[in-house]
C-alpha cells in the first residue's frame, strides 16, 4: 500500500485503494470478534474467497500485533461438516508471524492458494481444511539490488512444513511445500511450485527420507517403499493493456509423477481475465478450464485414469479431511467455468456482485478418496454472490445451484451467508 501509485489516480482507483485501506485499518484496530457462516446444503464452493467447511460455522477470534510481530487465535465450531473426516472444531485461520531481515516467519493453520487461477489451483488451493505448520516467505517482493540479478525483477518465495490431520492409511503424514515466483518483465510472472507428502506413522521420518523426497528419488523403490507423494509444476501469467484495460492470460501445469528428475504426467489449467470500466463501475470477466486427469491436457494426450491426487502408499491421496488439496473438483476430472464480477462506484457499502457458471466432469475414476464427489458424475452449476461492508462489519451472501447431468451426484441448492464482526477497538 505504501508503494502504490499516488498520482494520476482515477475515481475507480481511489475506490479500490480506499476499500483495502479501510479493511486493513479496521482489522488493525479490532482485537477480538466473531465470524458466522451458513451454507444450507453443505455444498462446496470454488474460487479464492473464504470457503465454507460445513452447513454452519461459528468462530471467535483474538488478534493483535505491530509492524514486527502479529498473531491471531481463531476457534471454529462446525455443524454438519462437508465430510465425515473433518473435526467439528479446529483452529483454521490462527497464526503467529514475525518479520526479520526482510523475511516473514509464520506458524499456524492458514489457507494457501498457489498459482494464477481464479476458480482453483492444481497444486495447492483453499478447497481443503488448511494444513497446520510453519512457513517462511519473503516479506517484500522487490527486485534484487545487484546489477547481475536485477533482470529477475520483483520476486518472492514460500517454504512450508506441516502435518496432515485425520489421515488413516498413513497417520501424521508430513508435507514440505515450496514455491518461488518472479517478474522478469512488466506484466509477466513466472512461478514454480512443489508439494511433497512424506513420512508419517510407520514410515521413515529421517533426513535420508526427506532428502530422497527433495532430490526426486521417489521412483527408485518398490511399491510401498517410495519415500514421498509429490505434485510439482510451473505456471505463467501475462497481462497486456488493451485501450488502457488489462487483459490477462495464464496457465498452470502440475506433474503427478516424476521422470528424470522433472515432473511428468501433467494436469493442466488455462484461463483468461479482462477488466474494464462501465462509467465509474469496475467489471472483471474471467474464463477458466482445468483438466485434472494425468497426461490428458485437454485431449492432447490419452490420459491416465485414477492416478491424479492418488498414491500407492499414501492411499488417502492428496486430500485433507477428504477435501482436495489441489483443484476443488479433485483428481481425474475436468471443469469449464466462466464468470463476471461487478464493483459499482459505492463509497458507502463497497459492494461487489459476482456470478459464475460451470460445467464439470467429476471423479471419472470413482475414487473414494474424494469425499465430496465420491462417484463419477457430470454437473452444471451456477453461483451468485454479493458482498458488502457496514463498517466495521463485512458480509457475503449468495446462492449455489448444482444440477446433475449424469452419474451419481445429487442435485443441490444452497444459500450462503457469512459475517465478520469485530467487537471492539473500532
Amino acid at each position: 500500500m505504501e508503494a502504490r501509485k499516488k498520482k494520476g489516480l482515477t475515481r475507480a482507483d481511489v475506490h479500490a485503494i480506499l476499500s483495502v485501506r479501510r479493511y486493513l485499518d479496521d482489522q488493525r484496530k479490532a482485537s477480538f470478534g466473531v465470524i458466522a457462516q451458513v451454507n444450507t446444503d453443505s455444498l462446496p464452493q470454488l474460487g479464492f474467497a473464504s470457503q465454507s467447511r460445513a452447513a454452519a460455522t461459528g468462530s471467535v477470534y483474538l488478534q493483535g500485533g505491530n509492524d514486527t510481530v502479529a498473531g491471531k487465535l481463531q476457534v471454529n465450531g462446525l455443524l454438519d461438516p462437508l465430510t465425515s473426516k473433518q473435526s467439528k472444531g479446529n483452529l483454521e485461520g490462527s497464526y503467529v508471524s514475525a518479520r526479520f531481515l526482510g523475511q516473514a516467519l509464520y506458524v499456524g493453520q492458514l489457507a494457501h492458494f498457489w498459482g494464477p487461477g481464479t476458480d482453483g489451483s492444481l497444486n495447492w488451493g483453499n478447497a481443503a481444511t488448511a494444513i497446520p505448520g510453519i512457513g517462511i516467505q519473503r516479506a517484500t517482493q522487490t527486485a534484487p539490488e545487484s546489477s547481475w540479478l536485477s533482470w529477475v525483477g520483483p520476486w518472492g518465495y514460500d517454504v512450508f512444513l506441516g502435518q496432515l490431520q485425520h489421515d488413516k492409511t498413513v497417520p501424521n503424514a508430513r508435507v514440505i511445500n515450496m514455491r518461488a515466483f518472479f517478474q522478469p518483465i512488466p506484466g509477466l510472472e513466472l512461478g514454480a511450485s512443489r508439494f511433497i507428502e512424506w513420512g508419517g506413522s510407520g514410515r521413515d521420518n529421517g533426513w535420508s527420507a526427506l532428502w530422497n523426497a527433495l532430490s526426486g528419488n521417489s521412483n527408485e523403490y518398490a511399491a510401498g517403499k517410495d519415500p514421498s507423494n509429490e505434485l510439482s509444476g510451473f505456471d505463467v501469467r501475462y497481462t497486456v493493456n488493451i485501450g488502457g484495460n488489462p487483459l490477462t492470460a495464464y496457465a498452470q501445469l502440475a506433474g503427478e509423477d516424476e521422470a528424470g528428475g522433472l515432473p511428468s504426467h501433467y494436469l493442466a489449467q488455462v484461463g483468461t481475465q479482462f477488466k474494464h470500466m462501465v462509467g465509474a463501475t469496475r467489471v472483471q470477466w474471467n474464463a477458466e478450464a482445468a483438466d485434472t486427469t494425468a497426461s490428458r491436457v485437454f485431449g492432447l494426450g490419452t490420459g491416465i485414469i485414477g492416478t491424479a491426487y492418488n498414491h500407492g502408499t499414501y492411499r488417502d491421496g492428496l486430500y485433507h479431511d477428504g477435501l482436495p488439496i489441489g483443484h476443488p473438483i479433485g483428481g481425474t476430472g475436468r471443469m469449464l467455468s466462466a464468470g463476471v464480477s461487478v464493483v459499482p462506484d459505492d463509497f458507502r457499502y463497497f459492494s461487489r456482485y459476482a456470478f459464475r457458471m460451470l460445467q464439470a466432469e467429476i471423479n471419472t475414476a470413482n475414487r473414494s478418496t474424494n469425499y465430496v464427489f465420491p462417484k463419477e458424475s457430470k454437473l452444471m452449476g451456477m453461483e451468485f454472490s454479493y458482498s458488502w461492508r457496514i463498517r466495521p462489519m463485512t458480509f457475503r451472501a449468495g446462492a449455489v445451484v448444482l444440477r446433475r447431468i449424469s452419474g451419481a451426484a445429487d442435485n443441490g441448492f444452497s444459500l450462503m451467508f457469512s459475517m465478520n464482526m469485530p467487537l471492539n477497538g473500532i
